[in-house]
C-alpha cells in the first residue's frame, strides 16, 4: 500500500463517503439489517413500532440493565457491571448515598456557584446575571449525567425533572430553578413520592412558573390545579373533572412565594392566609371543612398521592421511559402495585419494573434520547482517556442545541418526550449524524475539549478487520449482524485500497478510524436501547 503522504485525499474522501453512506439526502446505504434473508436498511428499524421484535442482535442483560438505568453504555463500565453482578449493580445504584461523588460536586462547586446559590444570593444578580446562571444549570446538569458514578440516580433526576418541569427561561426562573433543583428533584429522585410532590407544591419555582403565586380567593387561578392533576398525579383519565380542578385551585389559594428584592422572604414559600378561599370545598367526591387554611392544599396533595390513578399515571411512565413507549398493561400494573404497596417509594418501585419480565425482554425497544446519545459519547471519551473534559459552561451547548435537548428548557409543563417519535424523525437523525461526523473528525463543533482521540480506542489493531473489531467492542458494545460488518469492512477496504485482512500502517488506520467511528455512532446499535 502506498504511504498515506502520497494519499492527501483519504481523509477528505472518508469524509464524502461517510455523508454518502449516512443518506445525507439520498437515504442510507450501509449497516443493513437482515431478516427472513432480505436486507433493508438499518433506518426502517429506526421507524419499526417499538413493541416490535428487534431485527438486531440481541445484546447482553447487563448492556440492556446498564443502557437503561445510566447515560450511556461503555466498554469499562459494562465490564464493572458483568463482574458484579445485576442484581448487585442495582442495589448498589438504588443506594446512591453510599456512591461518593465528592470530587465532582467539588468541581461543579468551583466553576458553577450558581447552581448553589439560593434565591436570596442570586436575586441580586438579576437581570444582568440570568444567562450566566441558565448556563451553568446547564452545563452542571450534562456533567453530572455524564460522569457521575450516581448514574441511575441522575437518570431519576432528569426523569423528575421533566414530570415537574420548569422553563428555567420564565421570569424569575433562573432565581428559583437551582433552589428547586437541589431541594425538590435531587432530594427527592430516590426517595417517596409523596415527599416530592409535596415539596414541588411548595417550590417557589413551581408556584411562579405555574401563576400559583396570584392565586387568591377573589379571582382563583387554576393554572397549577390543572397541571397537578394532569400531569403530575392522576394523569389526563385519571377521573378529575372540570370542577374538580376549580375546587382544587380554591384549595391552593394564598399559595404563594417571596418575590426576589422583597427582603427576608424572597424566594421562599409563603401562605397569605388573607388571600385563601376559606369555604368548604369538594375533590373528587370528598368533603374539605371550611377554614382549613393551608391545610386544605396539603389535604389535596395526600388525597393525589394515595389515588390509585396517580400510581397507574406514575407507573405508565416509568414503564415507558425505562421499558417500551406502549407499555403492557399488565406490567404496568404490575408496577403500580409496587408503588401503592410501598406508598410512593420509588426505589421499591423501580425494583418491581426492573424485575419484570417485560424489561428484560425489552432490549432495542427504546430510542435514545439527546441527553443518552450525547452523553454516551463522552462517557466513551472520559473511560478511554482517563479523565472527564474541563468545562466552561459552554462546551456541550453547541451539541445539545443541534440535538434539541438542552436541560430546562422545555417550555411546556409536560417535560420533553420520551419516545422515538418525536426524536426520530428526519430531521433529528440527520443532526445526530452531522454531529457523530464534527465529533469524529475533531473539533468540528470548534470545541478542542470534544474531540476524540481514536487512537485510545483502536487498541493494537493493525489492519482494517481488527479494527472494526476493537472498535465494534469498544464503541457499541454488543455484537453486530454480519451483513453490516462485512458492509463496512468493504467500505474502509475501498477507502484504503487494500484487502481488509491486510497490515497497515498506525497513520492509515488513524485516518480510517473516525470516519467508522462516525458510521458506528450514527448506527441503531448505538441508538437503540
Amino acid at each position: 500500500m502506498q504511504d498515506t503522504k502520497d494519499q492527501p485525499g483519504m481523509l477528505a474522501l472518508a469524509r464524502r463517503s461517510f455523508l454518502k453512506l449516512t443518506g445525507v439526502g439520498v437515504g442510507m446505504a450501509t449497516l443493513t439489517a437482515s431478516t427472513a434473508g432480505a436486507k433493508t436498511s438499518f433506518i426502517e428499524n429506526y421507524g419499526a413500532p417499538s413493541d416490535g421484535p428487534s431485527i438486531l442482535p440481541r445484546p447482553s442483560d447487563a448492556y440492556l440493565l446498564l443502557n437503561r438505568t445510566s447515560f450511556g453504555v461503555t466498554s469499562v463500565s459494562l465490564a464493572k457491571v458483568q463482574e458484579m453482578g445485576l442484581s448487585e449493580y442495582l442495589e448498589q445504584q438504588l443506594d446512591y448515598e453510599s456512591i461518593d461523588t465528592t470530587g465532582l460536586e467539588n468541581l461543579l462547586d468551583f466553576h458553577f456557584p450558581y447552581i448553589n446559590q439560593d434565591p436570596s444570593e442570586l436575586g441580586s444578580k438579576f437581570p444582568g446575571d440570568v444567562i450566566e446562571i441558565t448556563k451553568q444549570m446547564t452545563a452542571a446538569t450534562q456533567y453530572r449525567q455524564m460522569y457521575s458514578e450516581r448514574q441511575l440516580y441522575e437518570v431519576m433526576v432528569e426523569f423528575w425533572t421533566n414530570h415537574f418541569n420548569i422553563d428555567i427561561n420564565n421570569g424569575f426562573g433562573p432565581i428559583l430553578k437551582p433552589k428547586d433543583d437541589r431541594e425538590v428533584i435531587r432530594k427527592h429522585a430516590l426517595g417517596n413520592f409523596g415527599d416530592l410532590l409535596f415539596a414541588s407544591a411548595r417550590s417557589p419555582a413551581m408556584l411562579f412558573y405555574l401563576d400559583n403565586y396570584y392565586n387568591v380567593a377573589e379571582a382563583p387561578n387554576e393554572n397549577y390545579a390543572r397541571e397537578l392533576m394532569e400531569l403530575h398525579t392522576l394523569g389526563v383519565d385519571g377521573g378529575y373533572t372540570e370542577q374538580d380542578i376549580k375546587e382544587v385551585a380554591r384549595c391552593f389559594t394564598g399559595w404563594s412565594i417571596g418575590f426576589p428584592g422583597s427582603g427576608p422572604d424572597e424566594g421562599k414559600f409563603l401562605f397569605y392566609s388573607d388571600a385563601h378561599d376559606n369555604g368548604e370545598k369538594r375533590v373528587l367526591g370528598q368533603r374539605i371543612r371550611a377554614n382549613g387554611g393551608v391545610n386544605d392544599g396539603l389535604q389535596v396533595l395526600g388525597m393525589l398521592t394515595a389515588h390509585p390513578a396517580t400510581a397507574n399515571h406514575i407507573a405508565t411512565k416509568l414503564c415507558r421511559y425505562f421499558i417500551a413507549d406502549e407499555p403492557d398493561t399488565a406490567t404496568v400494573e404490575e408496577v403500580a402495585s409496587a408503588f401503592s404497596s410501598s406508598n410512593g417509594e420509588i426505589k421499591d418501585t423501580l425494583r418491581a419494573l426492573f424485575n419484570s419480565s417485560a424489561f428484560r425482554k425489552s432490549y432495542d425497544k427504546k430510542f435514545t434520547t439527546p441527553s443518552q446519545f450525547l452523553g454516551r459519547i463522552m462517557r466513551i471519551v472520559m473511560d478511554a482517556s482517563g479523565s472527564y473534559p474541563r468545562d466552561n459552561g459552554q462546551m456541550f451547548n453547541r451539541a445539545q442545541l443541534l440535538l434539541g435537548q438542552l436541560p430546562f428548557i422545555w417550555p411546556s409543563p409536560d417535560g420533553y418526550p420520551q419516545t422515538q417519535a418525536h426524536w426520530s424523525n428526519t430531521g433529528a437523525l440527520l443532526n445526530r449524524w452531522r454531529l457523530s461526523f464534527l465529533l469524529a473528525f475533531n473539533g468540528g463543533l470548534e470545541t478542542p475539549e470534544l474531540s476524540l482521540d481514536w487512537n485510545l480506542l483502536m487498541g493494537d489493531a493493525n489492519s482494517i478487520e481488527e479494527l472494526l473489531v476493537t472498535m465494534e467492542t469498544g464503541l457499541l458494545c454488543r455484537e453486530m449482524l454480519r451483513e453490516d460488518r462485512e458492509n463496512i469492512s468493504q467500505w474502509l477496504s475501498s477507502l484504503a485500497g487494500e484487502a481488509p485482512d491486510s497490515s497497515l500502517s498506525r497513520d492509515v488506520l488513524v485516518q480510517l478510524a473516525p470516519a467508522l467511528a462516525a458510521i458506528l455512532m450514527s448506527s441503531a446499535y448505538f441508538q437503540m436501547r
